[in-house]
């Protein structure tokens, strides 16, 4: 089993994906050597002439500057399990977090809106990355479902397929009598996702470390630190998610009330 846990992290931590061999994986001999960075989009790949790997760098380097490479637009988590490291907090562009939402179980057509979930590949609870930039559109989709009302059950269907992406086109979501409390269920879920990091990342702050030796303690802390680097990364994504849902929520209530105010006053001049 040692042995085992040895090469598969060595394979998962130096293997180079070869993109113009159909994403075939090898081994390659001090081209594991170079690191990765966010900002370089240059990669190793299969060089047909030379019958070797190759990589071209994506700008110029002075003499003893470190080069950097790609190991793919992955998020800090995807870098952390399969490489051992987390890049720098705000470094990271592809950087996201998975964001869990469900439906509730007390819903009077939870099983409707489970049925047509399910007829797609989807279950009850599902994960969609969110990224600084925002949402992808299937998270909103799945919102629409959970906050659907049954009146609108002839719905579903339309929602689940554009939360699971998987219809030859994407359809064009247009609920704006939902779009309030879509927002608010997100709002919501990203609430509670930032109470469960700040508790782990309180709880991590002091607990106390058990160690066999130096070598393991040493592990341990190095662990320990990549995964607060990790969740206060992800942390991040979502207190910049709650900022821009709170913005939207409040414009919208804002010109609610400002509509309302402007059809009170029409009221109020058509009975002088």
């Amino acid at each position: 089993m040692e042995n085992f846990r040895w090469s598969f992290g060595i394979l998962f931590s130096r293997l180079v994906r070869l993109e113009s061999m159909d994403g075939k994986v090898a081994l390659v001999p001090w081209a594991d050597m170079l690191n990765h960075s966010p900002e370089v989009d240059a990669f190793l790949d299969y060089d047909k002439s030379s019958q070797g790997i190759v990589f071209t760098t994506d700008r110029s380097y002075q003499p003893g500057e470190q080069v950097f490479i790609s190991y793919g637009k992955k998020s800090s988590g995807e870098l952390l399990l399969s490489y051992g490291f987390v890049p720098k907090e705000g470094t990271n562009p592809n950087d996201s977090v998975e964001f869990l939402v469900s439906l509730n179980k007390s819903d009077e057509c939870y099983k409707e809106k489970l049925q047509a979930l399910k007829k797609h590949g989807l279950s009850e609870s599902e994960s969609f990355p969110l990224r600084v930039t925002g949402w992808p559109v299937e998270l909103m989709a799945y919102a629409f479902l959970v906050v659907s009302p049954p009146e609108m059950i002839q719905c579903f269907e339309e929602m689940a397929v554009a939360a699971s992406n998987k219809g030859s086109s994407k359809p064009a979501l247009n609920y704006p009598e939902l779009d309030e409390e879509a927002l608010q269920f997100i709002l919501d879920c990203c609430e509670s996702s930032i109470k469960k990091y700040t508790k782990y990342l309180e709880g991590a702050k002091g607990s106390a470390e058990v160690s066999i030796n130096t070598k393991q303690a040493n592990r341990t802390l190095l662990l320990k630190q990549l995964a607060r680097d990790l969740c206060i990364s992800e942390r991040r994504i979502l207190y910049r998610s709650q900022y821009i849902l709170r913005r939207r929520l409040r414009d919208m209530r804002a010109g609610g009330e400002l509509k309302a105010l402007s059809l009170f006053t029409g009221l109020r001049n058509l009975f002088k």
